[in-house]
């Protein structure tokens, strides 16, 4: 119960950070703009070392519908090594998911994904087993984007996992930072 407390005041403090509701005057209006223009790439890498080793990557393609609402597609592939065990466990972890994005104030944003992964079970992983299991994961947080260039930007998300039987995220809520990149 409080961690959920403490995502909803992480998920409304952006919004109080910032008094100027709506979009900036520099940014171009997405009518304005051709399809390809819309069209946005990028994703994010996770790396963590030690007794448990992972590796993850994340690409993203996306939309953006009007200037405050983005929605595309993901995909994910991640490589965990857990040497904690007497016998060391290799997993490999796949999948795709469907994200949205509406922009609350200037920078910040929610985000909102539907990932469904392909993920070894940890039960049958320690018998010696591989059997797969599909795990659905429903994620929602606040995010924030600082722009790079006019064309790059650098998103913060914090982001809580409303599957708590997951197999792939331990800690919730989680951070993500990645790029997006205009075409």
């Amino acid at each position: 119960m409080n961690k959920i407390v403490i995502f909803c005041v992480m998920l409304v403090l952006p919004m109080l950070a910032f008094p100027q509701f709506g979009a900036t005057d520099e940014e171009p209006d997405v009518r304005e703009m051709s399809t390809k223009e819309r069209i946005f790439v990028g994703g994010f890498v996770g790396l963590q070392f030690g007794t448990y080793t992972a590796v993850s990557v994340n690409t993203l393609a996306g939309y953006r519908i009007t200037n405050r609402l983005s929605a595309g597609i993901g995909g994910t592939y991640m490589y965990a090594n857990d040497r904690y065990w007497e016998q060391s466990m290799t997993s490999h972890t796949y999948g795709g998911s469907l994200f949205a994005r509406f922009r609350v104030i200037d920078k910040a944003f929610i985000h909102a994904e539907n990932e469904w992964l392909s993920v070894v079970s940890r039960a049958d992983h320690l018998d010696d087993g591989r059997r797969r299991l599909s795990e659905t994961n429903f994620l929602l947080g606040p995010g924030y984007g600082f722009s790079l260039s006019p064309r790059a930007r650098l998103n913060i998300l914090l982001l809580y996992n409303f599957n708590e039987n997951s197999q792939v995220y331990f800690d919730n809520p989680f951070f993500r930072v990645g790029l997006d990149i205009s075409l």
